[in-house]
């Protein structure tokens, strides 16, 4: 009940509240992020709340959603709540209140007014104390900042377990760093939950910010990889639950953290730990599918992180194809492709690309099949996966191509089986992955691989292998059997009526083409289906040389989306009637066309139009030669190419020269290389179109030619491009033709400007459908055209201007999106005009709100476009001019040049503009941007006014102003700025009234940079920048802050200081306005910036001029003061010691002129009242000096000045010496003063301590000769002192020091003064340890001095204690040739010592000096002290052992003693012992037990052998010792030792015997032990109790600490044992004690028998009659606590039945005495056998049992209740009831 009530007291005390007690609420009240503990505990909740309200109001501003906590948190009635008087009720709804706010408040944290505002939480709601964990983890993402520190700070004592390893970093005030944080959390579950879950928390909120976010992703992402390599340990099974134990933890969290849709960087987060989850351990596929489904819910925002984490998920699944949900997500993905390809190089994407593509072909027959396998053609085309994976998606292809898996009808009239088979084909034939097809069919089965072989052989011509043997005849029949009926098929679903078109390349739907396509591919792998294919009706090959019709159908296979082979052999049809027919016509329609298929990227398809363009160069060269220039061949397809409309109309076509020009210089030339490389063709023609070409006409006829050649090919190519229907035509060359922006006067804009027209009119939907159809990328294509556009031609930016403002569905986003890209790029090459008036235009759009989402595309892309253009200075400043006034309540006035851009009163927009404007500014600013300086420092004005006049924070424009201004200068090598147009007094005004740190940074910089600028402009102004900077930005920690503040001074301090000189004839004054400013800010100044700003300013003022003034600054401004005192040392350090002395030279100076009264140089620096102020502050000033100048620091920088070169040592000297006579006079001008007096010498010791030991020396020597008795000993002092430190040259100092000895000896003997004689003998003694051993000759003549009659002789007490330590020393240096001293020496100091202690007197100074003395003679030459010297000295110990003069004495003597013992030898030392034995004895106690240690020392310190050597010297001595009792106790006298003295004696004896004993041996023990025994019983009876009583407290210990190992020596002690058992006079004290120690003796003896010693009757029997008879003293004295536990252990010693039987009789023998404690004690003794022996003794019971019954019945009471006790005990032994047993 104690523990319990302990326990809920303690919990009590833990959480009370202290409603009473008031310094614990003071404590509580002073918990602080902004006041230190002693500030916050004097303010009350009405400032406080003014001073965190104000940071609230700023927050509002930068988001509304802080102005929910205006009416409760913030409100004035918060001002009075007490969270102690709450119901719990009401505490918990204030907790959600609480966490909401600082939910909200975590990503502002960093800002000053967000720290206001949660000062008012923890002072007024002590959310630290009620709200720990979320208090916490709010400030946790900032552990390393300074405002960390401070949260430590105020943490409760008892703290959640989640963050007790945050303590350590309390305590020490310390950052905790990152590693710490994510081992914690990987190992503390409690913080890993409670992280997790304030996370979510937050995000539910929707008040996550990006600094908490990227924080918990990392340290948990980190963390999880922790928890999985630990989980790693043990066998596999345990591994694997511990993995699963992980994910179970984690899963929950990141499903949750997934399922938020609108926090993307939670998202993000959470793929982090999901891929960290995947690649160290195995999930199954359950969670994979729920992890990948989770990743692409409303992942618009996050698709490239999402990818990347589907990639890793997808290499751990087994199943190939992708969960329903992904692979939707995945389809829809805008440029996947694109994506995948980069993730491939950094991530195996393989596995995620085949599960899109079988699930692509999974969902086959469906509506969009078309749409499905261009998405298949475009991953395979990629080139994302290996062989082995392509030949995985091939196996699922081929069964679908070839009808062996059956696929749903088509709902769209779709042929899917058709398409699928030619996209085989078309990747069969493609370079990226045809090969990979191949192969993979090589390592498929043999019933796929039959299956692709089929398909190749029916839509492939088969090829002979060159060494084999013609292909088998049944075969072939069998493949054009087969084939036969393929192309039969086909041509019979052609319609049988005439084609009604003349021209497939029309515009409108040809319903028969797509049938005679089908009948092409599938007859264009034989010659013969070909040539029947040729003379089918509808294609009216007949006319060919009339219409266009039958050449179109072969131009548009060819460039369709068919497969190679077909498009190859349809090019081959027409080669093949060019080469085998008469042409009658100009085919030049065809040139185009041939141009596309010689760039085709496929190597068929260009050999084939190579063959093509060969034969069309012959037609037009051997045309050319039969006729003449005038050769007018009519032009196949004039008017009817394109349909029946303008399109073919508007055609141009080349003259027949011309087109045969172009065949024979421009294409033929570079046939080899195009077959070789796609793009040579379109390179080629950009070359020649750009140039003309070399021919061999000559002169500007020549020239005119070639340009009108150039001109014509322009025109003919754009016209194709522009009116044909074939899109793929149009995307083919538009690159190549945008390349080539003018032709001579034709400009390519102007030709192909019809089709950006039609493109942009057609809309984004129909372009969509058509290019669908086609199989071209839309996006690639929409580039293309929009690339038509030219920057010269103000119509076409008119165009695009349209294309965006056309915010219409159907216009599509894709097309606006792609004119904003074109402006972009052409944006240099606008004239400035059109830049102005588009920038307006961009302007605008970005500045409008709509809520439509092309309306919010087109605000994004307009400001993304002036974001990333570069805008003119013309622009830019357009865009200034035009910025809105900004007005509050009152009318608007536009500024000259200004108009007003917003109509409404609210001047909200006309914000929202000029920062649009401002940001666009700061983003473009270069050099030629000067102009736009006063634009922007009128801008800067009017926010300020704005900000006078509505009381709003405009931080941010401000900064933008600021920052642009900044640019613009940077950029100007050598501004050159109208000072009209530069507002300094405004940048002031942003300086002192902003309260955004980075709107200070930023204006201090723009005032650096004005002062090299416009210096008089800033030098007028300077005074309050540098105000400022003492209470604002100094305070700041950052680097940033402390680059700004160097800045400036750089810029600005060098120019006020010119200033100031010519304003004021004294320099100083001037200068100590400056200094005055910064050290009021000493403590603003971070610690760790304070060095190097200070630094900074002396460097630019002077150092050598003003540093005194700046340390006597600081020093009257914070007297006393540690941190500026160790300040000061640290920047006086920084300084060489020529500036340092300089320094003091001044300072001294300053305190003389503050003396005197009249004050001139102080009087700028100190201000004081009266005569005694001024004289306190100059004892404060020389105290400051003397702890600047003490510190070691500046003392080794003075040493080493003076070991430079002699012209610099005079230099320094010459100041030294000027500052020595500025110290002595002003010691000397106040006499009076003792303070200065002191401290003037301290001063002037500190800088004599920083010479080189020589000059140190020498100066000690001048100072001497002819100086006063005070300076002297100071001189002396400060020698001794430098001496002791050990600073001095090796050689150079050890002579001057030597050398130096002869004054000081001289000194000792000729000086009247004591104190003089005092401190030269201590400089004697400093000289001698440090160079004794170099200089004995000179040691040998000083110790004359020492021991003559003016030190050691002397009666003063201090000159004797100063010489023992001097001859201490000189015995350790001269060591055997002090031996002939030693008779003049030791026996004065002995005798000297001796009457001192006799007399009371001996100091313990004095006594510490002796013993050294003796020490080191022990120590040096231990031989001199024999005989009555050493008897002496032992004598001497004794009666300082018995005069009690201290623990100090008592360690030296003691030393001293253990010296004796250890040095002289033994046979000396024992006779000494002896000899003084008497001594020790008669002076006491102490004296005696201090004789006895020396003994034991001795012993201790001498080997084994030594010991048993001189056994019996040490027996004689331990004897005497043992006799102690008898000699005291016999024959008691006032003198004698009280009991308690004799036992402590005794105690020492048995130690010291014990000791003695554990070095010798049985056979040298045994025979001491007998006589010992014998002695102790050879005296009187008086004499032998007392012997007795002695030996048997010995042999206690002796039998208990050598235990088994000395038992048969009990033999010895057996009878006299028994003897002195049986004649116990329990009347007599001295008796009574030896019965004691007898039968200890015994107990101890049978409890540590382990060899039988005790079991033979002969030792047995005597004993236990002897103790057995004790029992009949149980009336006289109690037995319980000797007696009866040595008859108990000896019945167990004993363990014989016999024994045992003997011992009960006799026992039960004594429970019928008639005496009751006769009785009682052997009931008893009983109990405790019973007890020790249990069973073994209870073997006895039948025998106890008559008497057990007897027992019960006794007459007394005692013995009854004993009995009872026995009979329980016996009971609990045996298990059973005793009743039936004693009735």
């Amino acid at each position: 009940m104690a523990t319990s009530l302990a326990s809920q007291l303690a919990k009590i005390r833990v959480e009370s509240t202290n409603a009473l007690d008031l310094k614990a609420q003071k404590k509580a009240h002073s918990k602080s992020l902004l006041f230190d503990a002693h500030h916050a505990a004097t303010q009350d909740f009405n400032t406080l709340f003014q001073l965190c309200h104000e940071g609230y109001q700023e927050i509002c501003q930068l988001d509304q959603r802080f102005e929910a906590f205006a009416g409760n948190l913030f409100s004035d009635q918060s001002k009075h709540e007490d969270r102690t008087q709450m119901t719990a009720a009401q505490n918990k709804r204030l907790d959600n209140v609480l966490e909401d706010f600082m939910s909200l408040v975590t990503g502002r944290l960093l800002l000053k007014p967000a720290v206001k505002a949660m000062e008012w939480l923890v002072r007024r709601f002590s959310v630290h104390l009620y709200n720990t964990t979320f208090f916490v983890l709010t400030f946790l993402p900032y552990h390393t900042s300074p405002l960390f520190l401070t949260v430590l700070a105020i943490l409760p004592e008892q703290m959640p377990t989640a963050f007790r390893f945050l303590q350590p970093y309390i305590q020490s005030s310390t950052n905790p760093p990152r590693h710490t944080i994510v081992h914690t959390v990987a190992h503390n579950q409690d913080l890993f939950n409670a992280f997790n879950l304030y996370t979510l928390n937050v995000c539910r909120r929707g008040q996550q910010c990006p600094a908490l976010l990227s924080f918990w992703s990392s340290v948990t992402s980190e963390a999880v990889a922790l928890m999985l390599d630990r989980s790693r340990l043990g066998r596999s099974e345990l591994q694997r639950q511990n993995q699963e134990d992980v994910v179970m933890r984690v899963m929950p969290t990141l499903a949750e953290g997934l399922s938020m849709e609108h926090v993307p960087d939670l998202r993000v987060g959470c793929f982090m730990i999901l891929t960290v989850l995947s690649s160290k351990t195995n999930l199954s596929e359950a969670v994979l599918t729920t992890a990948m489904d989770l990743i692409v819910t409303a992942w618009d925002d996050v698709v490239h992180a999402g990818l990347i984490c589907l990639v890793v998920l997808s290499q751990q699944r087994h199943a190939t194809t992708l969960p329903k949900k992904t692979f939707k997500a995945l389809v829809a993905t805008k440029q996947l492709s694109d994506d995948l390809i980069l993730l491939k190089q950094h991530y195996s994407v393989e596995k995620l690309v085949l599960g899109l593509v079988s699930g692509s072909l999974e969902r086959l027959g469906k509506r969009g099949d078309a749409e499905r396998l261009r998405f298949v053609r475009e991953l395979l085309e990629a080139n994302l996966m290996q062989s082995s994976f392509v030949a995985a998606a091939v196996t699922q292809m081929l069964p679908l191509s070839n009808g062996t898996r059956l696929l749903p009808p088509p709902k769209d009239g779709f042929d899917t089986r058709s398409a699928l088979a030619d996209l085989l084909l078309y990747l069969a034939d493609s370079e990226n992955v045809g090969s990979a097809i191949h192969l993979s069919l090589e390592d498929m089965d043999s019933e796929t691989r039959q299956q692709g072989h089929e398909l190749f052989r029916n839509h492939r011509p088969t090829k002979k292998a060159p060494d084999s043997p013609e292909t088998d005849e049944e075969m072939q029949d069998v493949d054009q059997k087969a084939s036969s009926m393929d192309f039969e098929e086909f041509v019979g679903r052609i319609p049988s009526r005439t084609a009604f078109e003349v021209s497939f390349l029309s515009h409108s739907e040809s319903y028969i083409f797509p049938s005679l396509a089908d009948a092409f591919v599938a007859a264009h792998r034989s010659p013969n289906h070909l040539d029947a294919f040729s003379k089918l009706p509808p294609l009216r090959k007949s006319l060919a040389m009339s219409e266009p019709l039958y050449f179109s159908f072969f131009v548009k296979i060819w460039c369709g989306y068919y497969p190679t082979s077909a498009r190859a052999a349809a090019i081959r049809m027409l080669s093949q009637y060019i080469s085998t027919e008469k042409l009658s016509v100009d085919v030049q329609v065809l040139l185009p066309y041939v141009l596309y298929a010689l760039a085709d990227p496929t190597a068929p398809v260009r050999r084939a139009a190579l063959e093509l363009a060969m034969a069309l160069a012959s037609f037009y060269s051997t045309t050319a030669n039969e006729n003449d220039d005038q050769c007018r061949l009519n032009v196949l397809g004039k008017g009817q190419i394109y349909g029946q409309g303008i399109q073919s109309e508007e055609v141009a076509w080349l003259p027949w020269r011309t087109a045969v020009e172009f065949i024979r210089d421009w294409l033929t030339p570079d046939l080899e290389e195009i077959q070789l490389d796609s793009g040579q063709l379109l390179r080629s023609l950009v070359d020649r179109l750009k140039a003309p070409v070399e021919t061999k006409e000559a002169g500007t006829n020549g020239q005119k030619a070639r340009t009108s050649l150039r001109s014509s090919v322009m025109t003919w190519l754009c016209s194709h491009v522009v009116n044909t229907s074939v899109l793929s035509l149009k995307d083919r060359l538009l690159p190549m033709l945008n390349k080539v922006p003018k032709v001579g006067q034709t400009s390519t804009f102007a030709l192909l400007k019809p089709l950006l027209t039609t493109t942009l009119a057609q809309g984004y939907m129909a372009l969509q459908e058509v290019c669908g159809k086609e199989h071209i990328n839309t996006s690639q294509y929409i580039d293309h055209v929009m690339e038509i556009a030219s920057p010269k031609d103000q119509e076409c930016v008119k165009l695009l201007q349209n294309c965006i403002s056309n915010t219409k569905a159907a216009a599509g986003p894709p097309l606006r999106i792609a004119a904003f890209h074109r402006l972009r790029n052409i944006w240099s090459l606008l004239k400035p005009q059109s830049q102005i008036s588009l920038g307006n235009f961009m302007l605008d759009l970005s500045f409008l709100n709509h809520s439509s989402d092309e309306a919010r595309l087109n605000q994004t892309e307009a400001l993304d476009t002036l974001r990333r253009v570069s805008l003119s200075t013309e622009m830019l400043q357009s865009l200034i001019e035009d910025c809105p006034t900004l007005t509050h309540g009152e009318p608007q006035k536009a500024a000259k040049r200004r108009r007003t851009v917003s109509s409404s009163q609210d001047p909200g927009d006309d914000i929202r503009r000029i920062s649009i404007v401002l940001e666009i500014v700061e983003a473009s600013v270069t050099e030629a941007n000067l102009p736009l300086v006063g634009g922007l420092f009128k801008i800067l004005t009017e926010i300020q006014g704005y900000k006078e006049r509505s009381g709003l924070e405009l931080h941010y424009l401000e900064l933008l102003a600021v920052n642009s201004i900044i640019s613009i200068l940077k950029f100007s090598t050598t501004p050159r700025i109208d000072k009209s147009d530069v507002r300094v007094d405004v940048l002031v005004d942003c300086i002192r009234n902003s309260s955004s740190p980075q709107v200070q940074q930023q204006a201090l910089l723009l005032v650096s940079i004005l002062a090299s600028t416009v210096p008089d402009l800033v030098i007028h102004n300077v005074m309050p920048i540098f105000t400022f900077m003492n209470s604002g930005i100094m305070k700041r920690t950052d680097d940033y802050s402390a680059h700004i503040v160097k800045q400036t001074m750089d810029s600005v301090i060098p120019r006020l200081m010119e200033s100031l000189r010519r304003r004021s004839k004294d320099s100083l004054a001037g200068v100590s306005e400056l200094l005055l400013s910064f050290a009021a800010a000493f403590e603003h100044v971070p610690a760790q910036k304070r060095l190097g700003l200070f630094r900074s300013l002396m460097d630019m003022i002077g150092a050598d001029e003003y540093l005194f003034a700046l340390l006597i600054l600081l020093e009257d401004k914070f007297p006393r003061n540690k941190r500026v005192l160790q300040f000061s040392v640290e920047l006086l350090d920084c300084y060489e010691a020529h500036t340092q002395l300089e320094t003091i030279q001044r300072y001294v100076i300053a305190i003389v002129d503050l003396l005197q009264p009249k004050p001139t140089t102080s009087a700028h620096l100190i201000t004081t009242s009266s005569t005694s102020n001024s004289q306190e502050t100059a004892v404060n000033l020389l105290s400051n000096l003397i702890a600047l100048y003490g510190d070691s620091r500046m003392v080794s920088k003075s040493s080493k000045a003076f070991a430079q070169n002699e012209r610099q040592v005079d230099s320094l000297r010459s100041i030294l010496s000027r500052v020595m006579v500025q110290i002595l006079s002003l010691s000397r001008q106040y006499p009076e003063n003792e303070d200065i007096n002191l401290l003037c010498q301290k001063l002037l010791d500190i800088l004599l301590g920083g010479l080189p030991m020589v000059d140190f020396v020498s100066t000690i020597q001048g100072l001497l000769n002819g100086a006063d008795v005070q300076t002297s000993l100071d001189a002396l002092k400060s020698f001794e002192l430098r001496l002791s430190k050990k600073k001095f040259e090796p050689v150079a100092g050890q002579d001057a020091c030597l050398g130096f000895l002869r004054q000081l000896t001289a000194m000792v003997r000729e000086s009247a003064n004591e104190p003089t004689r005092r401190v030269a003998l201590s400089c004697v003694d400093t000289i001698v340890e440090t160079f004794g051993k170099k200089g004995v000759g000179a040691v040998l003549s000083a110790t004359d001095t020492v021991i003559g009659a003016q030190c050691l002789g002397a009666t003063s007490e201090v000159m004797q204690i100063t010489s023992l330590l001097s001859l201490s020393t000189i015995v350790e240096v001269l060591g055997d040739e002090f031996i002939a001293f030693v008779p003049q020496t030791l026996p004065k100091c002995l005798d000297s010592l001796n009457s001192k202690i006799d007399d009371g007197t001996c100091s313990e100074r004095l006594h510490h000096a002796g013993y050294s003395f003796f020490s080191a003679l022990l120590i040096y030459v231990p031989w001199a002290i024999t005989g009555p010297n050493l008897d002496l000295l032992l004598r001497v110990s004794h009666g300082s052992a018995n005069a009690d003069l201290g623990e100090s004495c008592s360690e030296e003597r003691r030393a001293t003693l253990s010296l004796i013992a250890k040095q002289v030898e033994t046979k000396d030392c024992c006779d000494a012992l002896g000899r003084t034995w008497a001594n020790a004895m008669t002076e006491g106690p102490e004296a005696l037990k201090e004789h006895l240690w020396v003994l034991e020392t001795l012993i201790g310190a001498l080997s084994k052998s030594a010991v048993g050597h001189h056994s019996e010297a040490f027996a004689t001595l331990l004897t005497r010792a043992f006799d102690l009792r008898r000699i005291q106790l016999s024959n008691r006298t006032e003198d004698s030792y009280e009991d308690g003295e004799v036992d402590e004696v005794e105690e020492t004896t048995n130690r010291v015997a014990i000791a003695m004993i554990y070095k010798i041996n049985d056979t040298i023990f045994r025979p001491i032990f007998a006589q010992l025994v014998e002695w102790a019983a050879s005296s009187s009876a008086i004499a032998t109790v007392h012997r007795q009583t002695t030996l048997y407290g010995f042999l206690m210990q002796f039998f208990d600490g050598l235990k088994s190992i000395v038992t048969s020596y009990a033999g010895l002690i057996l009878e006299d044992a028994a003897e002195i058992l049986g004649r116990v006079d329990v009347s007599d004290s001295a008796s009574k004690l030896l019965w004691t120690r007898v039968l200890g003796t015994l107990q101890k003896c049978f409890a540590h028998d382990q060899d039988g010693f005790w079991q033979s009757p002969s030792h047995f029997t005597p004993i236990s009659h002897a103790l057995l008879d004790q029992l009949k003293h149980a009336a006289d004295i109690p037995l319980t606590s000797e007696l009866i536990p040595s008859i108990t252990e000896l019945a167990v010693a004993a363990d014989s039945p016999n024994h045992h039987k003997l011992l009960n009789a006799s026992i039960l023998k004594n429970t019928r005495s008639d005496i009751p404690a006769v009785r009682l004690a052997a009931v008893q003794c009983q109990r405790s056998l019973t007890n020790r022996l249990g069973e073994e003794w209870l073997a006895l019971l039948p025998e106890m049992l008559p008497f057990i019954s007897e027992l019960q019945e006794d007459d007394d009471e005692t013995v009854e209740r004993e009995t009872l006790g026995w009979i329980k005990k016996i009971e609990d032994v045996l298990g059973e009831s005793l009743t039936p047993m004693l009735q």
